[in-house]
């Protein structure tokens, strides 16, 4: 566990240091690159932690003997995981070579997610890591690639652009069709909907997770192969209700600090997603595989709680209320209330990682390294 209290401190020590106050271009720069390799190397130096680990070293040797036609054959709705393990494999690399690749992929992906729209990057970086991000990253390989593919797709849906957005959701799809299904995103995130609207959607949740047994085999003959399996195995299996808490905690300050957010349209997508990762959450007490689908929505909080804190951070050091010596300035409240702020979504961020950590979220706790393996081998 060291090494992840290493990282978080000395990210969160660098960033608040070196872009307390403002950002500084060159600093944000130099912090997201250390950021990008910090994470690079924990993801790809790893052995047999998170549950798919040997999954997926199994399945890039698997396809060392296969044909391209074989893999459309046998994976032709998801066939594109299995042609990068392929053309690897040509190449002659072991899969934690793969491996490496993969990560840098998935880091790249998530900085440029941050670098482009975070507020204060090194914040958004601190929730990449506590509120366990990375930790996905760990284990399930294909989805992260998806949720990879479903950042890079955001511009286009800020901006309200459907086919590139298309585009990129319908490839992100063909490594984890779970991108597929949230796919109307698009439409949904950016509309503001009233109270009664949300009302009826809860409404209809609670209905929906009430009977969803039911409603699941009337779906299962439409659905993937693959997922109509997971009824009654193990995955089918439910998390408890501590699993919502924290999913709810957010929402509950997402709503509270709504009006922090500027734009209307950026409010409504953080507020929705909230709403909808709150919903998929509770649906994974009744069962944990709908889990995967809770990424999606959630990666906005990598966005919304750095621009509810930039919002103190910008009034505390506005030049118009440090030349006019208000009050406020003079008695530090301001410098209190954003410390405060700050505070609260550091702490937040830190007791989803602390609760994660002791549930053993993903199996990635505590980290094994390809070093710890090789000193268990035999001489």
């Amino acid at each position: 566990m060291a090494v992840y209290y290493v990282t978080i401190s000395l990210l969160t020590g660098l960033g608040y240091f070196t872009a307390g106050k403002k950002e500084n271009q060159k600093h944000t720069v130099c912090y997201l690159a250390l950021a990008f390799v910090l994470f690079s190397f924990l993801a790809s130096f790893r052995y047999a932690i998170g549950f798919d680990y040997f999954s997926y070293q199994n399945i890039y040797h698997l396809v060392i003997p296969w044909s391209f036609q074989d893999i459309f054959l046998y994976h032709k709705s998801e066939p594109f995981y299995y042609l990068i393990c392929k053309l690897f494999s040509l190449t002659g690399c072991p899969f934690p070579v793969f491996l490496t690749f993969v990560n840098l992929f998935l880091m790249a992906a998530a900085i440029r997610f941050i670098s482009r729209d975070s507020k204060i990057p090194w914040v958004s970086v601190y929730l990449y890591l506590t509120l366990q991000f990375l930790a996905y990253n760990m284990n399930l390989i294909r989805q992260s690639i998806a949720a990879a593919f479903f950042m890079l797709a955001y511009p286009y849906l800020k901006h309200r652009k459907l086919l590139p957005y298309t585009v990129l959701t319908v490839l992100g799809g063909l490594f984890h069709n779970s991108l597929w299904f949230v796919w109307p995103l698009y439409f949904v995130l950016p509309r503001k909907h009233s109270r009664k609207c949300l009302g009826l959607l809860l409404a209809a949740a609670c209905l929906c997770y009430y009977f969803f047994d039911p409603l699941f085999s009337l779906l299962a003959p439409v659905l993937p192969a693959r997922y109509a399996r997971y009824q009654g195995g193990y995955f089918w299996n439910a998390n408890g209700f501590e699993y919502v808490l924290l999913p709810a905690a957010y929402l509950l300050l997402i709503c509270l600090f709504r009006n922090r957010i500027a734009d209307p349209q950026q409010r409504a997508i953080y507020v929705n997603s909230a709403f909808y990762q709150f919903i998929i959450n509770l649906f994974i007490t009744k069962h944990f595989i709908l889990e995967r689908f809770a990424v999606y929505p959630f990666v906005f909080s990598l966005l919304a709680i750095p621009e509810i804190i930039d919002s103190y951070r910008q009034e505390h050091y506005c030049p118009e209320a440090e030349d006019a010596g208000s009050s406020h300035k003079k008695t530090g409240t301001q410098t209190l209330t954003y410390r405060r702020i700050l505070f609260l979504f550091l702490s937040f961020g830190m007791a989803w990682f602390l609760f994660s950590a002791a549930e053993g979220f993903h199996r990635v706790y505590p980290y094994v390294s390809l070093l710890d393996k090789s000193i268990s081998l035999p001489d």
